[in-house]
């Protein structure tokens, strides 16, 4: 179901009015499987669907899957560690262990999205500058 609401959302042939619902159904589905399985994959499935859905239809301040600011609390929230933090785990990756190589590789998933709306980042609010760290 996922898979088939992110091409009905990323579909270049459909409007914008068109393919919004689909990015919706898209976080639908994402947050159902979680619930279900596989609950570390959710916020980074989660944040690719929610960056590209702010990149093609831009910010939105009443529809919560366009929120730039939510998008990187969520994105901040589920990294389990302050970006220092995980700044310093990644230097030492090399030696790390299986699990925390898992851990730094679903923390990239989630903070990848997060480059293609590095432009929009700037500003004043708190929760861009500690996502840019």
């Amino acid at each position: 179901m996922r898979d088939f609401a992110v091409g009905g959302m990323q579909s270049a042939d459909l409007s914008d009015e068109v393919r919004l619902p689909w990015g919706h159904l898209a976080l639908a589905a994402i947050a159902r499987k979680e619930r279900s399985q596989a609950p570390q994959r959710a916020p980074a499935a989660s944040a690719h669907v929610r960056a590209y859905m702010i990149r093609e239809f831009g910010i939105s301040g009443t529809d919560t899957a366009r929120d730039l600011s939510a998008l990187c609390s969520d994105v901040l929230r589920s990294l389990e560690a302050s970006p220092d933090t995980v700044a310093r785990l990644a230097e030492g990756w090399r030696s790390a262990s299986r699990e925390q190589m898992l851990r730094l590789r679903r923390i990239k998933n989630m903070l990848t999205p997060l480059l293609s709306l590095r432009e929009l980042l700037q500003g004043d609010d708190p929760t861009f500058r500690e996502t840019l760290v």
